[in-house]
């Protein structure tokens, strides 16, 4: 679906979208290629982003629900 956010690392090395189908990406900024395709929403994404120490994404969803992600194995981390 439609991107609704996106957000850069600090590191500049990851960027992360979120979108209308419901899914958080994280994307290898070198190369293009999806990482992880983070699943847990239940509607679509409203914002997105990495915190400074670079583990992890945050996302917000339509659902109202906000979402912790390990950045290190696109896990979601009890919050």
């Amino acid at each position: 679906g439609p991107v609704r956010a996106v957000a850069v690392s600090p590191d500049e090395k990851l960027f992360v979208s979120g979108s209308f189908d419901k899914t958080v990406k994280v994307w290898e900024a070198s190369t293009g290629r999806v990482k992880f395709t983070l699943k847990g929403h239940t509607d679509k994404l409203a914002s997105v982003t990495i915190t400074a120490d670079n583990k992890t994404v945050i996302s917000g969803g339509a659902d109202k629900s906000i979402r912790f992600w390990d950045l290190e194995s696109g896990t979601e981390r009890s919050s």
